[in-house]
């Protein structure tokens, strides 16, 4: 066997590892993100039925989807990890709104039943929220109850009828 044949050889196992090595890097990489998946959103391998959504809340009766909320994360009637005051609904609310955003949005906003609606109809409009079904009610109720707007009694802001230079 020549120098020649033999560097043939050598660049031939060298580009087969190389080639090795990407495909087992690929596969790695596979089963990191699906252990990550897994990990953080157990319910798209949970459902039986193919065509329900992990997500999609109408799909099922709302009352056989609830939530058991962890005891030691709850302090002074607020649910730590979301932010949210634990009531009728808050489950409701963690698994429909929080799947699309944060859940300080729903705490820094404050609306009344028809304004929570609004605001539910202009995501569905735009953003591409689902229609909530039977849930529907159950949040706004969730919503108008605990994010309504309050009269703290600030007072009204001054009205400037008349400038004058200084």
């Amino acid at each position: 066997m020549t120098d020649q044949d033999k560097e043939k050889v050598y660049e031939q196992a060298i580009k087969q590892a190389k080639n090795t090595i990407n495909v087992a890097s690929v596969l790695v990489l596979a089963g990191v993100v699906f252990m990550i998946q897994l990990t953080y959103f157990p319910q798209f391998f949970s459902s039986t039925d193919q065509n329900i959504s992990a997500f999609d809340t109408t799909a099922v009766d709302p009352m056989v989807m609830t939530m058991d909320l962890d005891p030691t994360e709850i302090e002074n009637g607020i649910h730590v990890p979301s932010g949210l005051i634990v009531d009728d609904g808050v489950d409701l609310v963690i698994r429909t709104c929080g799947v699309c955003h944060s859940l300080g949005l729903v705490t820094q906003n404050k609306a009344d039943r028809e304004g929570w609606k609004d605001i539910i109809v202009w995501m569905q409009e735009t953003q591409g929220l689902w229609d909530l079904g039977a849930t529907e009610d159950a949040i706004l109720t969730y919503l108008a109850n605990n994010y309504a707007p309050v009269d703290e009694g600030r007072r009204r802001n001054l009205e400037v009828l008349e400038w004058y230079d200084l």
